[in-house]
């Protein structure tokens, strides 16, 4: 699989300098959370689960049953393997792991339009919705992924909702609803694009404890680094930095709007 961010290989391919490009390829905040200094005792020891990182996420998304992983992509290379065979649809353009790594697990896929859900869903075992969409950023509401949810649950289906660039706005969040009445209910959490902290390696699961105690043994033991966590619980714990930042990211989106605007109507595209 290709993927963007590979930006030393793009600029000595180009003969550009490294600090000369502006990388839109992830998404990722390039006004991200600033990382304290770490200190020696953090590298000195093996990861522990009761170090507070799930305490800090689990007041930050609201949930209780999470599970850390490093990062989404983690996730997306686990869960394949924790059912049988599936029938799998994923609403699509997104994000290509997904396809390629349920593919590689002997699943059945399919990409579906946003548009042809509810022709699909009844044939589906499993359904996958990136939420808020990349690369066209678009926002299913709630009541639709909950419905959707339930048409899949009378199969024994799976509901799998990647929420990496929900952050900004947490308010269309699944995490509003109580999971713990959604059985087969995935949702997929990152600390690399709202945060900006992509090499942390670092984002949540939320399901079920079968499910999650599934993508754990898939896992294995110590799958996060303990700087990766340390790091981690201190983000989620900066409430004044969370705050700050979604007000400038909806000012630099309208700021953006108004610049492009213009060309929009002059018909002139990039």
């Amino acid at each position: 699989m290709k993927h963007g961010g590979n930006l030393r290989e793009v600029a000595q391919r180009y003969s550009i300098p490294f600090h000369d490009w502006i990388d839109l390829s992830t998404g990722i905040n390039p006004n991200g959370w600033q990382p304290p200094a770490i200190p020696s005792h953090v590298w000195q020891r093996l990861p522990e689960e009761n170090d507070g990182l799930i305490e800090a996420a689990q007041h930050y998304y609201g949930v209780d049953k999470l599970l850390a992983v490093a990062g989404s992509q983690a996730a997306i290379q686990s869960l394949p393997y924790c059912r049988q065979k599936s029938r799998v649809g994923i609403i699509s353009p997104a994000y290509a792991e997904y396809r390629y790594c349920w593919q590689r697990a002997g699943h059945i896929v399919q990409a579906i339009s946003r548009d042809d859900v509810e022709q699909h869903i009844d044939h589906l075992d499993v359904l996958i919705v990136v939420n808020p969409n990349n690369p066209d950023t678009y926002c299913h509401d709630a009541e639709t992924l909950i419905r959707w949810h339930h048409q899949l649950l009378k199969r024994g289906g799976w509901l799998i909702v990647d929420e990496a660039f929900m952050d900004a706005t947490p308010a269309y969040s699944l995490f509003h609803y109580d999971l713990s009445n959604l059985p087969n209910l995935i949702v997929l959490r990152s600390l690399g694009k709202f945060f900006g902290l992509a090499g942390l390696r670092l984002g949540f699961v939320s399901a079920q404890s079968d499910i999650l105690e599934k993508i754990r043994q898939q896992l294995g033991t110590w799958p996060i680094s303990h700087p990766s966590r340390w790091l981690g619980r201190k983000a989620l714990e900066d409430k004044t930095w969370q705050q700050k930042t979604r007000l400038q990211l909806i000012q630099q989106s309208q700021d953006l709007k108004q610049v492009l605007a213009p060309l929009e109507e002059n018909h002139i595209y990039c």
